[in-house]
């Protein structure tokens, strides 16, 4: 279990994928190289298993084997951020309780989506965890459950103790985190963390943000960028996210499908299968296009296979 609660939630937080073997079971080696790719890479925390991961077509069993062994191989290196979000407040309760009782570091959690909802009951979902775990809640305010407003936000903040970080990514997402921001007088919200692949990083971080969560295959150019923007070398770190931007943009197109790609490319998972629903074929002409872009930007790669 991890011991080292002080942990400072800033900086760049990867995400990795979840591999699969060609028969859409765990790849548990690759999983085990895949953690230590995002902790080796430059990454400052990681996050598992949330919408980059696949989540959502994961067993709970696999769920919680995701979890121990990022904690496990993690050994309190780096914050880990353990997703919760389920299909109801009980079974994402019980995600987070297993996952603090594992040693996870925070939990992060959109309200269960799969039926229309409004803000009464997202307050009491949140309410819910906050009152039966005692690590830091992210609130996960993506367009695809129900967004929430920055004045939502700050209520939630506000009101319930372990509720204390926001990862936004609804429309618009730079303002909202900017009205977050400005209506946190008290620190009740102690940070933002941004999403979106780091597609609009340089911008966020002039806003205030604490840091970002995208996925890991770029972990060691997005934390070029952030540690760059740190230490108020804004060109440098625009020069480097201007490289990486086409390949941002590509993802922004496939998903995960360009996320597994990548990691295959460099050396860190053994296939890039994606388990329906979900999956989306690429053609030649996206490979060949990967595959030139990938290669300019390849000086950058800190981590090497």
């Amino acid at each position: 279990m991890n011991i080292n609660k002080n942990y400072n939630f800033r900086g760049i937080f990867g995400i990795p994928v979840t591999p699969f073997n060609t028969d859409d079971s765990l790849d548990k080696k690759s999983l085990e190289k895949i953690i230590h790719f995002t902790i080796e890479n430059g990454c400052n925390g990681i996050v598992m298993p949330v919408m980059a991961s696949e989540y959502q077509t994961l067993t709970d069993l696999e769920r919680k084997t995701i979890i121990k062994k990022t904690v496990q191989i993690t050994n309190t290196r780096i914050p880990v951020v353990a997703g919760v979000t389920g299909n109801s407040n009980f079974h994402s309760l019980e995600l987070a309780k297993f996952s603090e009782d594992t040693g996870v570091d925070a939990i992060i959690a959109m309200a269960p989506f799969n039926s229309p909802t409004n803000f009464k009951e997202i307050f009491s979902f949140f309410e819910l965890l906050s009152n039966n775990i005692k690590i830091p809640i992210f609130i996960q305010n993506h367009s695809i459950g129900t967004p929430l407003n920055a004045k939502e936000l700050s209520m939630l903040c506000e009101k319930l103790d372990n509720v204390k970080y926001v990862k936004e990514e609804t429309k618009f997402a730079g303002q909202v985190s900017s009205s977050l921001i400005k209506k946190s007088k008290r620190n009740d919200c102690l940070g933002i963390m941004s999403g979106f692949s780091g597609r609009f990083l340089i911008n966020d971080y002039k806003r205030g943000i604490c840091g970002c969560m995208p996925g890991s295959h770029y972990g060691d150019i997005h934390s070029k960028i952030w540690n760059l923007l740190e230490q108020k070398k804004e060109d440098e770190a625009r020069e480097i996210y201007n490289r990486l931007l086409p390949l941002i943009n590509l993802e922004n197109l496939y998903g995960i499908s360009i996320f597994k790609e990548v990691l295959v490319r460099r050396g860190v998972i053994s296939g890039a299968t994606v388990r329906s629903p979900g999956k989306i074929l690429l053609d030649k002409y996206d490979y060949e296009e990967l595959k030139t872009l990938l290669e300019s930007i390849s000086d950058l790669f800190t981590w090497k296979i």
